[in-house]
Order: structure tokens, then C-alpha cells, then sequence
């Protein structure tokens, strides 16, 4: 079974109701990588973990946590700190305000030895990355860099989410890492807004059509950068959608207005659900129903892993869908 190698960090999760002082708080892990795989390995996909924990019983409780969704885990434990984030869902169908505390974590600090990433990328068929990653260190710069390289000479796949994030680092640094690396992408995930800021692409799109500035956005991408799957969200005031872009084909899914609970986990719900729907063999039609219904049933929960199960996904498209 074709394996997929994901490389990122999972953090401790302290979530709030609201801004007040004594208003109560719940724990849990998450990390965008580690989301989409959890998806993945809940239906039995062949998956592998590559971080970095603290060597106490939270890192080793991680390491269980991972391997509850079916995770091999290819784990370092040493004496540095776990990062945290500190989430507000917002209301009334607002983004969730969002604070880390991730600075020199384990995570971070890791020098991957260059036999681990060898013999781990030997083995799989996909390697996962996201744009959270080089943004914590210049080591995970290094460490995906060199990952990439060897990706490309053993045939494995990369995808890759850009996940731009200002509270991390600059717009013009988030810059400099995308196009150093888009060229060896074989499948993205984004956001129209996401690539229309980091690549300095404008267009004209008519703002009463949901898709129109994915489209138009994802055709001015394409024109230099040609990358052979492209899936992107989409997010307008309270509906959701997305699109599937491939072999110059625009895939466009249902329409979704529903009560947004917590996004976070929703766009990693979303990329789990589409690799899910390629490594199957499913056409694009397919697979862009299902990922957008697993993107938009993501928003209905608290915390960051999507449990549905596959039926109820599905069942969501026709109870749901505009």
C-alpha cells in the first residue's frame, strides 16, 4: 500500500469559549499534518509521522494519540519544550482568533538526520509538508529543503500546503520559501486569497459567483507555475466550497452554508479527504464532492481532527449542500 510520509509538528491545544477570565477551558493536540494523516490512517491508509517531542509523559502521550488514528510514528524525544496554541472560535461565523507559544520547541530545534529522511522517503509514495513548517525555524527550512531533494530523486510526490500564517512570518519570507519550492509540487492546497497575496496575482472576478476568483486566480497561477493538481477553499462570509484544479480542468463542488463552529482542522479535514479520494483511485468529480463535504462537516465540531466517518460525510453532501 502506497505510504504517506508527513513532516510537522503537533502542538498542545487550550481552547476558550470566549475572552473571559474565568470561563473554562478544554486540551487537546493538533497540528495541520498530523490532522490530514489522522484522516488518512482513520481509513486505512498507510501513514508515517517524522516530529520531534519532549521526552515526558505529553510527548509519549502524543505518540499515542498518533497511533490511535492508525499512525506509524517516526518520533525523536529530547529535552526541549512542546508548542501551544491558544484558540477563541469566532462567533457568528468569524475566523478563530489564534496565539502560539511555539517558540524553540523540540520541534523546531530538530535536525533530522539525513539516514532518518532517506530511509523514511525511500518507503513512501507522498510526502506531506505545509508552509506552518519552515516558518519556525531555518532547521525545518533545511529539513524540508533536503526532504524535497530527496523526494525527487526516489519518485515520491509532494504535497504541499501553503498555510500562510502572518503571526509566524513575513509575507515576504512566506514568498521566498513558496516559489523555491513550487516548482516541485505535485499536489497544492490553498486559498485563492492565500496565493493572490503571496504571488502578488491580481485579477478582476465577479464577487456574486462563489468561484468566479478561484478560477480566475487558479488560471493566472497556472500559467507559470503548471503544477498538475491544485485544490483550493473556499470561504465566502458564511458559505463554503472548493475546487479542484487538473490537467487544465476546473472540478467544482456543492455549495455549503452551515453554522461554523471551530475552523481549525477544517482546510487539513479537506486536504485528507482529497488525498484519500486520489490514493483510491477516485475520479475528480468524486473526489472534489466528498473533500469539500469533509472541508464544510469540519466546521460543525470542536477541535482539530475530523472523525466522521465516510457514510455521514457523504450524507452530509445531499442534507447540507445549498
Amino acid at each position: 500500500m502506497d505510504k504517506i510520509l508527513a513532516y510537522g509538528e503537533i502542538m498542545l491545544r487550550i481552547s476558550s469559549d470566549d475572552e473571559t477570565i474565568d470561563n473554562n477551558y478544554t486540551t487537546g493536540y493538533g497540528g495541520c499534518e498530523a490532522n490530514a494523516l489522522s484522516f488518512l490512517g482513520q481509513r486505512k491508509h498507510n501513514c508515517e509521522f517524522l516530529s520531534s517531542f519532549p521526552d515526558n509523559f505529553v510527548g509519549r502521550d502524543i505518540e499515542l494519540f498518533l497511533k490511535s488514528f492508525n499512525i506509524d510514528c517516526n518520533l525523536n524525544f529530547d529535552d526541549n519544550r512542546l508548542g501551544v496554541y491558544y484558540t477563541i472560535p469566532g462567533k457568528n461565523n468569524n475566523p478563530t482568533k489564534i496565539s502560539y507559544d511555539r517558540t524553540n520547541s523540540s520541534f523546531s530545534l530538530y535536525t533530522v538526520p539525513r539516514a532518518v529522511l532517506s530511509n523514511s522517503i525511500k518507503k513512501a509514495k507522498y510526502l506531506l509538508i505545509s508552509g506552518i513548517t519552515p516558518a519556525l525555524s531555518s532547521q525545518c527550512q533545511e529539513n524540508i529543503l533536503k526532504m524535497i531533494e530527496l523526494a525527487k530523486i526516489n519518485d515520491v510526490k509532494i504535497i504541499y500546503d501553503i498555510n500562510y500564517r502572518k503571526n509566524l512570518w513575513s509575507l515576504s519570507q512566506c514568498r521566498i520559501f513558496t516559489q523555491k519550492i513550487l516548482k516541485s509540487v505535485d499536489f497544492l492546497f490553498t486559498s485563492s486569497n492565500t496565493l493572490r497575496e503571496i504571488l502578488e496575482i491580481n485579477i478582476s472576478y465577479n464577487k456574486d459567483d462563489i468561484f468566479d476568483e478561484t478560477k480566475k486566480t487558479v488560471k493566472e497561477f497556472q500559467k507559470f507555475y503548471k503544477i498538475p493538481f491544485v485544490a483550493m477553499t473556499i470561504r465566502k462570509q458564511n458559505k463554503l466550497a472548493a475546487l479542484i484544479n487538473s490537467k487544465s480542468n476546473n472540478y467544482l463542488s456543492e455549495v455549503y452554508e452551515v453554522n461554523q463552529i471551530d475552523r481549525v482542522g477544517a482546510g487539513d479535514s479537506f486536504l485528507g479527504a482529497t488525498m484519500h479520494g486520489v490514493i483510491s483511485g477516485w475520479d475528480n468529480e468524486k473526489i472534489i464532492s466528498f473533500s469539500a463535504s469533509s472541508f464544510a462537516i469540519a466546521h460543525t465540531f470542536r477541535g482539530d481532527v475530523n472523525k466522521f466517518n465516510d457514510t455521514q460525510i457523504k450524507n452530509f453532501i445531499s442534507t447540507n449542500a445549498c
